[in-house]
């Protein structure tokens, strides 16, 4: 089977999860989109339990559940999804409205995820931090959370320069030394980390 159909599969079966946790859930709506941030957080998850990076591999072993292990695969998954709900309704909060934010933090922001984008090794700092959130119980819209944490960290350490200015070298060890501090601190805070502007449902 292809990795296309695979995830196919998988995407519909975590629908169904999703069906029977949330009586309005309608997957053939726009509320599709939870089901496909759902299947990159399990993705992400299983990068990190299995400790693989190839997407290829982690479908070859799902390949092997679905032929082997269905039945025990079904329980883990609506296990999986009961546990990434819980923590949707803790990080992700919905707005009606973008917030009001001073323009200086959006310059300082907008400046930040320039240098994040130009900045090398970017991707493997961004696994690495994923890696962690997971490992900490991370296990929802955990890509997001590291992507936008690193920017915040990077707009810290940039908020007295110059907006335009590109001369700034980036070291992404010590961002990661910095952040394994806030992730570390994350199982205590609760909290929405993430915001979003749609509300295709409520959870």
């Amino acid at each position: 089977m292809s990795l296309l159909s695979l995830r196919g599969r998988l995407l519909s079966l975590i629908a169904k999860e999703l069906e029977l946790c949330i009586p309005q859930f309608e997957p053939y709506t726009s509320d599709y989109q939870i089901v496909i941030y759902a299947c990159r957080d399990l993705e992400a998850w299983m990068k990190t339990k299995w400790d693989i990076d190839d997407h290829g591999v982690i479908y070859e072993k799902i390949e092997e559940y679905f032929k082997d292990e269905h039945r025990d695969f079904k329980i883990f998954l609506g296990f999986w999804v009961n546990r990434w709900l819980e923590k949707w309704r803790e990080r992700v909060k919905f707005l009606s409205t973008k917030p009001k934010v001073p323009p200086q933090y959006l310059d300082r922001v907008k400046n930040a995820r320039r240098l994040y984008q130009e900045m090398e090794h970017r991707r493997e700092l961004k696994e690495i931090v994923v890696r962690k959130l997971v490992c900490q119980g991370e296990i929802c819209m955990s890509e997001l959370i590291a992507e936008n944490l690193i920017i915040e960290e990077i707009a810290k350490r940039t908020q007295t320069m110059d907006p335009i200015s590109k001369l700034v070298r980036l070291n992404p060890l010590e961002i990661l030394n910095s952040l394994s501090c806030t992730i570390s601190r994350l199982p205590k805070e609760k909290g929405p980390l993430i915001y979003l502007n749609i509300k295709p449902y409520m959870l």
